[in-house]
């Protein structure tokens, strides 16, 4: 029966693997617009018209999360202790097949918990089927697996691999778990894999920091940089701001400049968003003008000055609004007073009236005041 297998062409046989593909996708594409592109090729999950790595992952982590057949996971643990143990090679291509086949963003702490349960013995041959997994398979599924499976056994050799394969964003999530499993400054090397990174991947890497560092120096990363380097700072600024708990750092006497720009983002991320409820929002918005009135006079402070003085406007015929912000009484008259003295003043009636153009890009004095706003989360 085991020949009758191996006679078949096994499924990662003669295909390019994931690993090489990520070290040197220079040599496998010529389009620059498929240099993130998985040489797998699976369907998207979630098809928003092209591939963002770790975009289905993420959105099967905050949206549709799926219930998993115990009885899968138990037949996955099989064969994975079949091949470990005893070297089966008709369980490894089952394991290989069912995990290929199944995102195991759904799954995998299921899988390592029935491991765990029988008392599974790490062994040589998990480490070596972990490092197989991630350097030599076809299969991003199996690879994620395998960075999993690198973390559980503790492999700590093979850091350098994992922080390889972490700068394509469909893996980075993955390599965070198995650090966190191997080191104690499994944080602080996340944030360094993660620093030049975009989207979806980096912010799986966020979420992780922030539910399992306990670092203040992490904590404050998440707050000035954990939202940046996404097409919008709304996929996870309130997430950095309230778990990262930015009112600890706006209490401060002085900000840095990465404060005063995440917490600009996080205001106009309020104003743009007061038809939901924001448990902080109020006292964001006072302490922020508390600190920068006479001090900041740019594009910035002027789109938020003009947009507090229009949301105070429609509020008072819908108080909705700044019960949504949660703004207290005292606070709501601060701002009003302190909003309606600022827009009469020179620097923000000049800024209003202003209809300049310019000769580069951008070309008029609204397309500046876009651009910069659009700027604050890179």
């Amino acid at each position: 029966m085991e020949k009758d297998f191996l006679d078949k062409k096994l499924p990662w046989e003669n295909r390019l693997s994931i690993f090489r593909f990520v070290q040197n996708p220079l040599k496998y594409v010529t389009d620059e617009d498929e240099f993130d592109c998985l040489p797998d090729r699976i369907p998207l999950r979630h098809d928003v018209g092209m591939y963002f790595p770790a975009y289905d992952d993420y959105m099967d982590y905050y949206q549709f999360d799926k219930e998993i057949n115990p009885e899968f996971i138990k037949r996955l643990a099989d064969m994975f202790q079949a091949y470990v143990n005893r070297g089966n090679i008709n369980a490894k291509i089952e394991f290989y097949n069912l995990l290929k086949g199944f995102p195991i963003i759904n799954y995998h702490r299921d899988f390592i918990n029935e491991l765990a349960t029988r008392k599974v013995v790490i062994t040589h041959q998990m480490k070596e089927l972990g490092r197989w997994m991630v350097m030599e398979t076809p299969d991003r599924e199996v690879v994620k697996m395998g960075i999993i499976l690198l973390g559980v056994s503790h492999d700590i050799e093979s850091i350098p691999l994992l922080k390889s394969i972490a700068k394509h964003g469909e893996f980075t999530y993955y390599v965070g778990l198995a650090l966190y499993e191997m080191t104690p400054q499994w944080d602080l090397m996340l944030i360094d894999i993660i620093e030049p990174l975009y989207y979806w991947g980096r912010i799986m890497a966020v979420i992780l920091l922030l539910d399992y560092s306990p670092r203040e120096k992490v904590r404050k990363w998440c707050v000035r940089y954990g939202f940046r380097h996404n097409y919008l700072p709304d996929y996870n600024i309130e997430d950095c701001m309230k778990q990262g708990n930015v009112l600890k750092d706006m209490r401060e006497e002085e900000w840095d400049e990465p404060l005063l720009r995440a917490v600009q983002a996080y205001v106009v991320f309020l104003l743009e968003n007061t038809r939901y409820t924001h448990e902080n929002g109020g006292e964001v918005i006072r302490l922020y003008l508390k600190y920068t009135l006479g001090k900041r006079r740019g594009y910035v402070q002027f789109h938020i000055i003009q947009s507090l003085y229009n949301f105070l406007n429609v509020a008072k015929n819908d108080k909705t609004l700044v019960e949504n912000l949660n703004i207290s009484e005292e606070d709501y008259s601060d701002i009003w007073i302190d909003v309606h003295e600022e827009v009469q003043k020179p620097w923000f009636q000049k800024l209003l009236h202003e209809d300049c153009t310019y000769k580069t890009y951008p070309y008029t004095t609204q397309d500046r005041l876009k651009k910069v706003i659009q700027d604050l989360g890179d």
